[in-house]
């Protein structure tokens, strides 16, 4: 069969590549670890940039020129919107008083030609009878 030389040949070769299989094994294991933390430091370096340009965002906005003239404009439209909203309140209110006494008028008016009414039908009648 096979010679003493061949099989100490072929026991060595199959060493040799259990050896590398197991290194290959450990070597992928290892490789899947280091990209998961690089993916996790990806990330982190991301939200860090991205904190970043926030603050620069935020100093810039407060340093420059534009930025103070923005943040005085929004603050003077805010007010007058609001001193707007308060005249329309005001204006509403008064309109409404308004509306409630001409009511009143109206209501007074009408108690008035009703009473007036009554008397002129009571005088027709006791007059009519009279003659």
């Amino acid at each position: 069969m096979m010679n003493l030389a061949e099989w100490i040949l072929v026991i060595m070769l199959a060493i040799t590549l259990l050896i590398f299989l197991i290194v290959a094994i450990i070597l992928i294991i290892k490789l899947i670890h280091v990209a998961e933390e690089a993916r996790k430091m990806i990330i982190t370096g991301q939200g860090i940039a991205a904190k970043a340009d926030d603050i620069v965002d935020n100093i810039k906005g407060v340093t420059s020129v534009g930025g103070i003239v923005k943040s005085f404009a929004k603050r003077a439209v805010e007010k007058q919107e609001r001193r707007y909203a308060e005249e329309d309140a005001a204006r509403e209110e008064i309109i409404k008083k308004a509306g409630e006494e001409a009511a009143a008028k109206a209501r007074a008016e009408a108690a008035k030609s009703t009473v007036f009414n009554k008397r002129t039908r009571t005088s027709k009648k006791s007059g009519k009878t009279g003659k």
